[in-house]
């Protein structure tokens, strides 16, 4: 019989809500970001020059989401575009308050995570990183099949 309870795809969605929430309402409160627009802000950040295509591949966000996020951070002066190779696509690169903001930012994200791994011992640690990866692999494997 099916039980939700245990059904991997449920539990990690419950999970990575659990730890959005808590992560979510400061950086509203400290910095006025979304979920979306710190993780298209640190994509950014991490792979710049990048196209919003190169995010949604990267993120697996839709489409809309990532205009929508990206639309804002513009609108805050936190990135800033340039036409790209293709005339349909733009680089995007952070500006110097964007490069700001990252950097208050991004201590407050390793904290959380440090806080929630230290229920974990460095054995555990590891085994789920690997575990993570694989299933990270796999899902984009069978998103490629479809």
């Amino acid at each position: 019989m099916f039980n939700l309870d245990t059904f991997l795809p449920y539990r990690l969605s419950v999970l990575s809500q659990a730890i959005s929430g808590l992560i979510a309402n400061e950086y509203e409160n400290k910095f006025g970001l979304t979920i979306n627009q710190w993780r298209c802000l640190v994509i950014i950040h991490t792979h710049q020059p990048v196209t919003a295509k190169n995010i949604g591949s990267i993120t697996l966000l839709d489409k809309m989401a990532i205009s929508r996020a990206l639309k804002a951070l513009k609108k805050r002066s936190l990135i800033k575009s340039s036409p790209g190779s293709d005339a349909r696509s733009q680089m995007l690169n952070l500006t110097k308050t964007g490069q700001k903001i990252y950097n208050e930012v991004i201590p407050i994200a390793q904290d959380y995570e440090s806080r929630l791994l230290s229920s974990l011992t460095s054995s555990q640690q590891y085994t789920l990183e690997v575990i993570i990866d694989k299933l990270i692999h796999e899902a984009r494997a069978l998103t490629v099949k479809k």
